[in-house]
């Protein structure tokens, strides 16, 4: 049954989105919808209605893993820079509803997200004021934790995948999804010298006197779908109340595996620049990321 693994959008008015996107980060505003609303941006929102609505082209909206919240997050301020009803595309003075809007976002989440709640509703509920969610269930260590059977997590995968092929064909989709399936690890300084040997390796330098952040790896379900993208639109994100920050990047068109790869080091990097948090990217499983992801269990 579709329905257990596609939820469709039930918009209920840039209110609602407001109001929970406030609740789960006070500084929404300034953090969030302040770049995507910046008239330095303003070419991207065109470019991309005209893809959507125009072209029939679609575009994946790809962001960095930090928080849970944190896909949920951008959708809110993308929807609400782009329904603003005093944002108008072309000399013709067009406006785009969230109505017609959200029938073309799609989200990629975990199942094991849904569990959680804001302002004490269902996450999928939040989600639904403003796209189609398509609930996967990655191999992550959460996934491990709850001891799922693999034969339903194949089963889920599967029909999800077809489910999102199917959506994906008529065109004119965008595509949100925080990348790695698996959250980024932050390290503490004195952490980190502790995989001194690895970062050395890695890095040939001392490792720094500072906190670091680690993007984990693309799984190869993920990288097929950026590819099967015409564009993708990478996003900078933190919701670290010491260092906040989103960072819209350019469309970008991808013309080879490798590329969902340079996307990935290019949000790693503008992290980097944006919240002076030392912000590395592993394109594959290394002695670093191992040691890493050791002392981040402790």
């Amino acid at each position: 049954d579709p329905r257990c693994v596609k939820v469709d959008p039930e918009p209920q008015g840039l209110d609602a989105i407001d109001l929970y996107a406030h609740a789960a980060f006070p500084d929404f505003d300034r953090i969030l919808l302040e770049p995507f609303s910046d008239p330095r941006n303003d070419h991207l929102l065109n470019h991309l209605r005209h893809l959507l609505f125009t072209e029939g082209e679609n575009v994946a909206m790809v962001t960095n893993h930090g928080q849970i919240i944190d896909i949920a997050l951008v959708l809110g301020a993308f929807l609400t820079a782009m329904c603003n009803s005093e944002r108008t595309f072309g000399v013709l003075g067009k406006t785009v509803e969230l109505d017609d809007l959200a029938e073309r976002v799609n989200v990629l989440v975990s199942r094991m997200v849904v569990t959680q709640a804001a302002l004490g509703v269902p996450a999928m509920q939040v989600l639904q004021i403003g796209a189609r969610t398509f609930l996967s269930i990655p191999q992550t260590a959460s996934r491990r934790r709850a001891k799922l059977d693999s034969e339903l997590v194949r089963a889920n995968n599967t029909v999800m995948r077809h489910e999102l092929e199917l959506q994906m064909a008529k065109g004119g989709q965008l595509l949100a999804m925080a990348a790695s399936g698996s959250q980024d690890l932050s390290m503490t300084a004195g952490l980190i010298k502790k995989a001194r040997d690895a970062w050395l390796k890695r890095r040939g330098e001392e490792p720094p006197d500072s906190d670091t952040l680690h993007l984990q790896p693309l799984y190869d379900g993920t990288m097929k779908l950026m590819q099967s993208c015409d564009y993708v639109l990478p996003v900078a994100i933190s919701l670290d109340p010491a260092a906040p920050c989103c960072v819209l990047g350019e469309m970008t068109r991808l013309t080879e595996r490798d590329d969902c790869h340079r996307v990935m080091d290019w949000i790693a990097h503008a992290h980097q620049e944006a919240t002076g948090v030392q912000t590395i990217y592993h394109w594959h499983e290394d002695d670093l990321l191992t040691q890493v992801r050791s002392l981040a269990r402790r």
